[in-house]
């Protein structure tokens, strides 16, 4: 009975943390739930207590520096688009992250917002494009991502979109390369997990974003392969980092 009795409890706890979470996403505002989920954040983050990466450096720690490119396609709010990237290369250019250190984008980019200097841009929301403040930085959080992947930095946090918009002549990185960021809801948390320090750089002009991590010590990049398998809504994407499987995420097919 009493073994009965405490896992009716634990039910009756897990069926009270579920009303809540569904009260809360329906009932509050949305800047109340933003307040919410921070502080969620906030305490997680007590308890896994990392050290987050702060000191920035104009001289370079290193001499071996691997570059990343991507291109940016020009479309709506083009010009919005490379006004926020350029925000976001301010705030991350020169960080250094130490041995053990954790990057994180929004602790080191800020709120999206007016306040903030951004301005608004394409966004996915909820499966559909729209328009908010900041649109356009997940392409910078998805070069990092995918830099870091490849240069063997350790992935704490990261989200994939949850639709895919492009068509293949349309890309410019490989589907399940991508990153998506949402302040408060979904960073981008990045370990380095080597025995000496990192340094990012970036700069954005208007056709491409670059993106470089120097390291003191030369690095071998690890090889990226991505394995897809079609159904009917979507599609699954395996990302495999040399042949061994990391993520398998789903994409919604528009």
């Amino acid at each position: 009975m009493q073994i009965f009795s405490e896992k009716m409890g634990i039910l009756s706890n897990h069926r009270f943390e579920k009303t809540m979470k569904q009260f809360i996403k329906d009932s509050l505002p949305y800047q109340w739930k933003l307040q919410y989920r921070l502080l969620q954040r906030f305490f997680h983050e007590q308890k896994s207590n990392h050290l987050y990466s702060k000191i920035y450096s104009e001289n370079d720690i290193g001499n071996h520096k691997i570059e990343f490119k991507q291109g940016i396609r020009k479309g709506d709010f083009h010009e919005n688009k490379i006004h926020n990237l350029k925000i976001v290369c301010e705030k991350i250019n020169n960080l250094i992250i130490q041995p053990n250190e954790v990057f994180s984008f929004w602790k080191t980019v800020g709120k999206p917002s007016k306040q903030n200097n951004f301005k608004e841009g394409r966004n996915l929301i909820k499966n559909n494009i729209s328009q908010d403040f900041g649109g356009g930085i997940c392409q910078f959080s998805s070069i990092l991502y995918y830099s870091a992947l490849q240069f063997g930095l350790e992935i704490l946090e990261r989200y994939p979109h949850s639709v895919d918009i492009y068509k293949e002549d349309e890309r410019f990185t490989p589907l399940g390369s991508d990153s998506t960021v949402v302040f408060g809801y979904k960073d981008l948390q990045i370990k380095n997990n080597f025995p000496f320090p990192v340094q990012f750089q970036c700069r954005v002009d208007e056709k491409q974003l670059c993106f470089t991590i120097i390291s003191q010590n030369e690095i071998k990049l690890n090889t990226i392969n991505f394995k897809y398998h079609e159904i009917k809504n979507g599609v699954w994407v395996e990302t495999l980092i040399n042949d061994r499987s990391l993520f398998k995420n789903f994409y919604i097919r528009l």
